[in-house]
């Protein structure tokens, strides 16, 4: 039996995390800056860590878990999202020295957190990608805008999701759309839009030296916003294409840890153009634990010097779904638009997890279900959930 820490609890990712790590026989703490996070209350939960808001205080919080990592004897500590995951691959060598991580090094997470970065490194590199410019001032991207096609994609440098993303229909409302994103994300970038055949991912981890340990592939059927944002249904997949851009781009970076390359296949070639990459644990991973390839496993076992096979095979057709309030949503988004989605609100499947929903693990739906109440009575909440 091991001892972990898992950080972000609020996350719903993280639960399916929670559940393998504790259906294993690991002793599982979970941390998150939020009291009513749904992980506290599953099963599998030994103890709780409550910390500083990462997002408002990120020294605090770094001081705050080395002084609980100090204080319990841990095996393992995994963050999940970029407000916990970005400080401690900043300071990394200062955790090192009690536990182990494995992080990419600080100047290849940097370089992948920065999308101008990324896609500079993939021209470079030969993976496909959209079209893409990089003007340093509003009136320079005024200048290049006027001579595009469009639709075209003003796309922030920095940012999480869909999060500052826009889409641009002619030019007339270019500057705006522009001026507004530049406002809360410096510098935005500008993309041809790609004509979506489906949006695929590549989700791999990366051992102490550099090398790849295991993969994964999916397949994004159901995403909230419709526009761009989570997948709230996904499925396995196999496309060798897929595995040769991402390990082309990563390795280029001496990558170390768990990674996740996004692309979009283009409708008029067919072929899938990088969107981004994802420098940390991903919001799907429920998908690829039920697939059989079990990261927060795997990762352990890294730490441990236990040995595992370069590549471990996976199910394909394996589905997983975010039903609550996910797929609830993409139904809604949907009826908006005058299309029914029936299949949305399906919740049983052979071939199908759910990512919150279990009988044997019933708190945490229950505390999402809370929350939701919370926010139907926030109208701010609710208008900004149910019209993305």
């Amino acid at each position: 039996m091991s001892r972990i820490l898992l950080l972000d609890g609020q996350q719903r990712n993280v639960l399916s995390c929670v559940r393998s790590m504790g259906e294993n026989g690991h002793e599982v703490t979970v941390g998150s800056h939020k009291k009513d996070a749904l992980c506290f209350v599953s099963r599998f939960v030994k103890k709780r860590f409550l910390y500083t808001d990462p997002e408002i205080k990120p020294g605090m919080f770094i001081q705050e878990l080395i002084d609980h990592i100090k204080q319990n004897s841990y095996d393992l500590v995994l963050p999940f999202i970029d407000a916990t995951t970005r400080p401690m691959v900043e300071n990394q060598d200062s955790i090192k020295k009690i536990i182990p991580l494995l992080l990419p090094p600080e100047n290849a997470f940097k370089l992948a957190f920065d999308k101008a970065k990324t896609f500079r490194l993939a021209k470079r590199l030969n993976v496909p990608m959209p079209a893409t410019w990089f003007p340093e001032s509003m009136q320079e991207a005024a200048e290049i805008a006027e001579s595009l096609k469009y639709p075209l994609i003003i796309k922030p440098r920095i940012s999480s999701g869909s999060r500052g993303l826009k889409i641009v229909k002619n030019f007339e409302e270019f500057n705006k759309k522009y001026a507004k994103t530049d406002n809360e994300y410096p510098d935005p970038i500008i993309q041809e839009f790609i004509p979506l055949k489906e949006a695929v991912g590549f989700v791999c981890l990366y051992g102490k030296d550099r090398k790849l340990k295991a993969y994964c592939q999916h397949q994004r059927l159901h995403e909230y916003p419709l526009t761009g944002g989570p997948s709230t249904l996904r499925e396995t997949i196999l496309d060798d294409r897929l595995t040769l851009y991402g390990t082309r781009l990563l390795d280029e970076l001496s990558w170390q840890g768990p990674a996740m390359v996004e692309f979009r296949v283009d409708a008029r070639d067919n072929t899938p153009k990088l969107m981004e990459i994802n420098p940390r644990l991903w919001g799907s991973i429920a998908l690829h634990i039920a697939a059989g390839v079990n990261f927060p496993e795997l990762i352990l076992r890294e730490m441990q010097g236990k040995p595992c096979k370069p590549i471990l095979p996976y199910k394909t057709g394996q589905r997983a779904k975010w039903l609550l309030p996910g797929e609830i949503l993409y139904f809604l988004a949907n009826l908006r638009h005058g299309k029914i989605k029936p299949d949305a609100l399906k919740w049983w499947g052979d071939n199908q997890v759910l990512d919150i929903l279990s009988l044997d693990d019933p708190m945490p739906a229950l505390v999402m279900v809370k929350n939701l109440f919370k926010s139907v009575f926030n109208l701010k909440t609710l208008r900004h959930s149910v019209f993305r």
